[in-house]
């Protein structure tokens, strides 16, 4: 028997069976390009197991997604499987939505623990029944929650606790202290995990598990402790930002020990500090104001670092940003302390359309003898062609005269070829990208779209929305972004959406203290041939797959890329680049293209 809702395509058949034999007895790796219908053939594979499923994505507001899958499934076939997409408090909080709808997760936590008791909404859900249980978007049990008057948060909990299928983003799987609330209701060791989008897991394990505090922060706790008196504590914050000039010094930045910043004999100081700043929290919660406050934000960096400072993988590093000092830790052992969260669960499937080097994900990640599901799309020769150009490069620190003059020949002669298509340019940064733009002719300028840096997610759909729009009118869109950022990745360009695709330079991570850090750790535990390799290249390369992944989104797809750095003719790189770029590709001088 098989739960897949669609007709079968070409692969998807076979990596059903595949899923479903192995599932459970090892990991696996399953990399197919988006488009393929990975959601569905996992999800029919897994249901028919018996086990509860965790999904695990990126970011929040992809979890939707499986559960879309799910009811699809239930519709085809009259089953009654349960799924919810599951939200932190953040979002699944209705009091706090109503008193203070800009506070953060620890800020809404803390609001919660203090104000459950006397809550309407969670009294309300004490009086609930849940025999009428379905499948649910986080959107439907938010709603329905508002309906019923009963909380959104400890509703779904209850729905987590009865169902075959929970989406959650990544935090649910990497971070402990927001795990534990969802490990309580579901079971972890009899269920499967799916980790979707996987090949982001090294980073986002590193910045889940990372902090820092700054010289912003210390005054503002400097302030907050006016309303206390301690010469105790405001010598401890004196002291600290003296030091953390002392040490930084005219450098931009610099690795370091915290004991440097903290010794046993100041314990009765930070101690305090976090006394006053748990009654600050809860001063400002009863006045109806967000519960933060910066004394306690630095108890407690000081006492997860202190925790962690004898841990190899784990750094402290000093930083000048802007006008401010920035003291932060951060937390490189993905792969220590990955593979003992794999264990948690029954069986791990992780799943991407970019984890190639497969070894060099497995590795980083933690998983061990894997079994690999490789499905690629069989693109005709004919149906794409790729440029690689020579004599333009983004290496250094910034673009020449001379060679922005080079680049903006490229684009210009990239952007008038293909007036008549929806285009990308995909920029290694948004340094180079502002440069680009500040040299762009007006009449091309108004066919533009940008992704800018911080660029809320409604200001991002809308500028996606309309991109996608201008394929069907006569003036075409060119869409500018960043190949590190949202657009390069979850967005889908189906078909005319997008049949063109630059890339300019190699995004790779600007080479400061923290990442020749991580080079450093990654030489210790996987030797100098690899660790560069793998902390520094081949996530670059895999943002370029990415970006150009935007393009073809099925067999019969076509594309146009133009790869604008002669670095990718380098061996190491261009063995990294998708095979449909490989496929049928030449080489071109800036001047002849």
């Amino acid at each position: 028997m098989s739960l897949f809702p669609y007709s079968y395509r070409e692969g998807q058949k076979e990596s059903i069976d595949e899923i479903t034999k192995v599932a459970g007895k090892r990991p696996i790796i399953f990399q197919a390009p988006t488009g393929f219908g990975k959601t569905p053939v996992v999800l029919s594979s897994l249901l028919l197991k018996g086990f509860k499923i965790l999904w695990a994505v990126r970011t929040g507001t992809e979890t939707d997604r499986p559960v879309e899958e799910l009811k699809k499934i239930n519709e085809v076939f009259g089953t009654e499987f349960l799924g919810i997409s599951f939200r932190g408090k953040k979002d699944m909080c209705l009091l706090a939505l109503e008193k203070m709808s800009d506070a953060n997760y620890d800020e809404v936590s803390y609001f919660c623990s203090k104000n459950r008791k006397r809550c309407p909404y969670y009294i309300n859900l004490q009086n609930e029944r849940f025999t009428d249980a379905k499948t649910m978007l986080y959107s439907e049990v938010l709603k329905q929650s508002a309906d019923r008057m009963i909380c959104p948060y400890f509703y779904q909990r209850e729905l987590a606790g009865l169902a075959n299928l929970v989406s959650v983003s990544y935090n649910y799987v990497l971070d402990e202290k927001v795990s534990w609330s969802l490990r309580s209701v579901f079971d972890y060791s009899e269920s499967y995990l799916v980790v979707d989008e996987a090949h982001n897991l090294q980073f986002s394990f590193m910045n889940i598990n990372s902090d820092h505090i700054t010289t912003g922060s210390i005054k503002r706790a400097l302030s907050e402790l006016s309303f206390f008196k301690s010469e105790r504590a405001r010598g401890f914050l004196i002291k600290l930002e003296e030091k953390m000039r002392e040490e930084l010094g005219k450098r931009k930045e610099k690795e370091v020990k915290i004991e440097d910043f903290y010794s046993s004999k100041n314990s009765d100081a930070l101690d305090e500090i976090k006394v006053f700043g748990e009654t600050l929290r809860s001063e400002r919660l009863s006045k109806g104001e967000r519960p933060q406050s910066s004394l306690y934000h630095i108890y407690s960096f000081f006492k997860n670092s202190l925790e962690l400072s004898n841990e190899k993988g784990v750094t402290h590093f000093l930083s000048k940003e802007k006008n401010e000092l920035k003291l932060e830790r951060v937390d490189m052992r993905a792969s220590e302390a990955l593979k003992e969260k794999w264990k948690m669960f029954r069986g791990v499937l992780f799943m991407s359309g970019t984890l190639e080097p497969i070894e060099a994900f497995s590795e980083v990640i933690g998983i061990h003898n894997p079994y690999i599901i490789n499905r690629k799309f069989k693109v005709r020769s004919e149906n794409v062609s790729s440029v690689i150009i020579k004599g333009v490069t983004t290496k250094g620190e910034r673009l020449s005269e001379e060679m922005l003059s080079r680049y903006m020949r490229v684009i210009l002669s990239f952007l008038r070829k293909n007036s008549g298509r929806n285009v990308a340019v995909f920029s290694s940064s948004y340094r180079i990208q502002e440069a680009l733009l500040s040299a762009l002719p007006e009449d091309l300028r108004k066919r533009s779209y940008l992704e800018v840096e911080g660029m809320s997610g409604q200001q991002s759909r809308e500028v996606l929305n309309s991109f996608k729009l201008a394929a069907k009118s006569n003036q075409k869109g060119i869409l500018f972004a960043s190949a590190s950022g949202r657009f390069s990745e979850g967005a889908d360009f189906p078909g005319e959406e997008l049949e063109a695709a630059m890339v300019i330079g190699i995004p790779f991570e600007k080479l400061n203290i923290k990442i020749k850090a991580l080079i450093r750790y990654y030489n210790e535990i996987y030797g100098r041939k690899k660790g560069r390799y793998y902390a520094y290249t081949v996530p670059a390369l895999r943002k370029v797959s990415q970006a150009l992944g935007r393009v073809i989104r099925s067999e019969n797809d076509k594309g146009y890329f133009v790869l604008a750095d002669e670095r990718f003719l380098y061996k190491k790189y261009f063995d990294l680049l998708p095979e449909f770029v490989k496929r049928n590709y030449s080489i071109i001088d800036y001047e002849s293209f």
